[in-house]
């Protein structure tokens, strides 16, 4: 009888490192299996935002007309051999994103881009914005300068992701918003409209009014796509910068 006991007890002890076994090989199964599962959960998810960012969001390039203290077009300007402006729209091409130029010069069309003219003139970048706004069919509007060669695909994706609906996702250095790196929804165009009537043109205090998104390129070391070239001294310290590698 004692040594059925023991058996007894032995077999218990067994049954149980068994099942622990069992429960353990079982758990790192069910692990493994989740855990294919969301990856490829993940990986589908990650097409679908790469689609719906791409049929949501239109680009506008705002290129304006000659600048007065460039003295003349910037947009249209060589830049590491090649005019300004293209440095953006071959950047924009690669992430196959929909791209329009916003300029009372003709000249643009040999870009093979939409050309529009800004339906309230002479209202500076405000005027473009409420343009793209008004001819875009997406419902968001990817708003850049010409004179800021330096762009880059990590910026515009960055801009992308973090973009909410029915908010303006605008890029900073750290110092100041960029409003001509933004995103903006088309539900704020009657916004646009009416600081425009109100001669309230200037888009730093426009975007700080709405409910709008900050994306901080410094947080991303990737600050260098916010500067603009405005004079020529600034355009050949640009050159010799790459040339510097710097």
């Amino acid at each position: 009888m004692i040594r059925n006991k023991k058996r007894s007890k032995l077999s218990g002890f067994q049954d149980v490192v068994y099942y622990l076994n069992f429960c353990l090989i079982t758990i790192h199964l069910d692990f493994q299996i989740r855990f294919v599962f969301s990856e490829l959960a993940y990986f589908y998810f990650l097409k679908s935002i790469e689609v719906i960012e791409k049929e949501a969001i239109e680009v506008f390039i705002l290129a304006g007309g000659e600048s007065r203290r460039m003295g003349t077009d910037k947009g249209l300007l060589n830049f590491q051999g090649m005019p300004m402006i293209l440095h953006i729209i071959k950047l924009l091409d690669t992430l196959n994103l929909k791209t329009s130029i916003i300029s009372s010069n003709k000249e643009y069309l040999k870009f093979g881009k939409p050309l529009y003219t800004d339906i309230i003139p002479k209202k500076g970048p405000m005027g473009g914005l409420y343009t793209a706004l008004e001819y875009s069919k997406a419902p968001m509007v990817l708003l850049l300068a010409c004179d800021m060669p330096s762009i880059n695909k990590e910026g515009i994706q960055s801009l992308m992701t973090v973009a909410e609906p029915g908010k303006i996702t605008v890029a900073t250095d750290s110092e100041r918003i960029s409003p001509l790196l933004a995103c903006y929804p088309k539900s704020v165009i009657e916004k646009v409209e009416k600081a425009i009537l109100a001669d309230e043109l200037k888009m730093q205090d426009f975007v700080s009014k709405q409910p709008h998104v900050i994306l901080n390129l410094n947080a991303l070391e990737n600050t260098a796509i916010l500067r603009n070239i405005n004079t020529r001294e600034e355009l050949q310290a640009a050159e010799n910068k790459l040339i510097d590698g710097e």
